[in-house]
């Protein structure tokens, strides 16, 4: 087993804090040396730990399932081997993010009671950006009313851009992108939710809301590009024209 990459997942999955990590790893090395009968001193050992700490986190990883203990004074720990704790830990974050979105729901309905909606105050901004591409992207799409155009190299597959576009298609916004990669599966669940695709090059890549908002991104790496809000440009007028010299995706 990489114990390395095994501690990196525990971590990325933001469920365990770093003495956790260290006790599973001290752990794994004790039990693929043979080692029986292990009490929390020796965990604590290998860990580089206090005793105290070893318990206290011991028995937080025992009620999240990935350790077993025996019962009595002279307590010995294991990892855990009736099953594995992973799928149930899933589905505990799953109820909790149910719980939360139920939450946020509640607080969006309330939060349209108390302000009207008016783009950025009816002011123009035409302003230089970099960094933070999905969030503003992801603004962009909660404005449109009646379209959307985007330019991209392939289409997105970041979870905020496409819940956002999920939003749009609800609220029957029109969607048309210009692609020079088209994944097939991807493809064919677009056109199923009415998006429109087409094969192509537009640069700069673009995003175009109601033909009044929008941004570029003129460097992916950096993510540097321009964005506006309540101005006409000619964006729209190009991307028409480009749109017309696309090719249908077959």
């Amino acid at each position: 087993m990489d114990t390395n990459a095994f501690s990196s997942l525990l971590k990325e999955s933001k469920q365990f804090d770093d003495l956790e990590i260290r006790i599973l790893r001290a752990m794994i090395f004790l039990e693929n040396r043979n080692y029986v009968n292990i009490n929390a001193s020796m965990i604590a050992k290998e860990a580089e730990i206090s005793v105290t700490n070893a318990y206290k986190y011991l028995y937080s990883l025992e009620k999240k399932g990935l350790v077993e203990s025996s019962e009595g004074k002279n307590k010995v720990f294991w990892l855990a081997r009736s099953s594995n704790p992973f799928p149930r830990l899933f589905s505990q974050i799953s109820k909790y993010y149910l719980q939360t979105k139920d939450l946020f729901s509640k607080m969006e309905k309330m939060y349209e009671e108390f302000v009207t909606k008016d783009i950025w105050k009816g002011e123009k901004v035409y302003e230089q950006y970099e960094g933070d591409f999905v969030t503003k992207a992801a603004f962009l799409f909660d404005l449109a009313k009646d379209e959307i155009l985007i330019s991209a190299k392939k289409f997105y597959n970041d979870i905020v851009l496409l819940e956002a576009i999920k939003r749009a298609v609800e609220r029957d916004v029109r969607i048309r992108i210009i692609s020079e990669e088209i994944n097939p599966d991807v493809y064919e669940r677009l056109k199923k939710i009415n998006i429109e695709m087409r094969l192509g090059k537009f640069w700069p890549n673009v995003i175009i809301i109601d033909g009044r908002h929008g941004m570029t991104l003129e460097d992916t790496e950096k993510e540097k590009g321009m964005w506006f809000l309540n101005m006409k440009t000619d964006f729209k007028n190009k991307f028409e024209q480009f749109w017309t010299a696309s090719h249908y995706y077959r």
